[in-house]
C-alpha cells in the first residue's frame, strides 16, 4: 500500500561554487511555473556574485562549511523541508513542467525517485555522443547522474541515514540507495546542459576517466566496500582541472 503523500511538496538544492555566470538562469529554470515549496543555493565559499545573484533569483542561501558537492547537497537538504529533494547542477537548466513530471510520477505509486532525461546545450557531434552513452547507462544500469537533476523523496533519504555526504560519486550512491527500495523512473523531459566540462578536458580523457571512476565505484559497491566520503574519486576526477570549476 502507497503510504507517500499524494502531492509531494519539492524543495530544490543546487549546490555552487564561484557560479556567477549561470546561477541567476539556473534558478529561473527552477522558479518559472514550478511549485517549488523552496529553491536552496548550497553554496561552498564563492569569491564571485554567485550568492547575491541567487538571492535576487528568488533562492534561499546556504553558507556551506564543507566543500565538495554531495557534501554541500546534504548540508543544505537538512534545512529543506520538502517532501522531495530535487538537486539541479548550476550549469543546467530546470525543463518546463519539470515539477509537474515529478509529482505525477510520484503521485500514486512506489517509485522512490529518479531523474530526468538529458542534452547538452549547444550540441555538438561529441556532445551528443555523451547524450546517447547516458542514455544506455540508465537503460543498462538504473543508474542516473547528478546532471539528470535526480529527485528523490525523503522517506528514501531517512530511511537510508540521509542524503549521502560524498565528494563526488554522490549521484551515482544516490541511484543505488532508491534501487534498494524500488526501481527509479527516468522521465523523458529533458534538463539542458552546459557542455563546459567537456571541454576542459580532452574528449576521449573525458569519457575514459568518467567510465573508470564509475565502474571502479560500482564494483567496490558490490564487493561490500563503504561508499566513503568520495575524496579519492574527487581527486581523480578533477586533477587536471582548474580549481574554480570544482564543486
Amino acid at each position: 500500500m502507497n503510504t507517500h503523500p499524494p502531492f509531494p511538496t519539492l524543495s530544490a538544492v543546487i549546490p555552487t561554487l564561484n557560479e556567477e555566470a549561470g546561477i541567476a538562469e539556473a534558478v529561473g529554470s527552477l522558479a518559472m511555473g514550478a511549485p517549488f515549496l523552496e529553491i536552496v543555493v548550497a553554496d561552498a565559499g564563492s569569491t564571485d556574485a554567485t550568492c547575491s545573484l541567487a538571492e535576487a533569483a528568488g533562492a534561499r542561501v546556504v553558507q556551506c562549511t564543507r566543500k565538495g558537492r554531495g557534501l554541500q547537497i546534504a548540508e543544505a537538504w537538512a534545512t529543506c523541508r520538502g517532501d522531495v529533494l530535487v538537486v539541479l547542477h548550476a550549469d543546467a537548466r530546470f525543463p518546463a513542467h519539470g515539477a509537474a513530471a515529478i509529482q505525477g510520477a510520484l503521485a500514486h505509486s512506489t517509485v522512490p525517485g529518479g531523474a530526468f532525461s538529458m542534452g547538452f546545450s549547444p550540441a555538438t557531434a561529441r556532445t551528443r555522443l555523451i547524450t546517447g552513452l547516458n542514455h544506455l547507462r540508465c537503460h543498462i544500469t538504473g543508474i542516473s547522474f547528478g546532471d539528470q537533476c535526480q529527485f528523490v523523496r525523503r522517506s528514501v533519504l531517512d530511511s537510508s541515514g540521509g542524503f549521502p555526504p560524498m565528494k563526488l560519486m554522490e549521484d551515482v550512491e544516490l541511484s543505488l540507495i532508491m534501487k534498494r527500495t524500488a526501481k527509479p523512473v527516468i522521465l523523458p523531459q529533458r534538463v539542458t546542459v552546459s557542455p563546459r566540462r567537456w571541454e576542459s578536458t580532452p574528449f576521449s580523457q573525458g569519457v575514459a576517466r568518467v567510465l573508470f571512476l564509475f565502474f571502479v565505484y560500482l564494483v567496490r559497491r558490490k564487493l561490500g566496500c563503504s561508499p566513503g566520503d568520495g575524496s579519492w574519486y574527487h581527486k581523480k576526477y578533477y586533477k587536471r582541472m582548474p580549481p574554480e570549476t570544482t564543486e
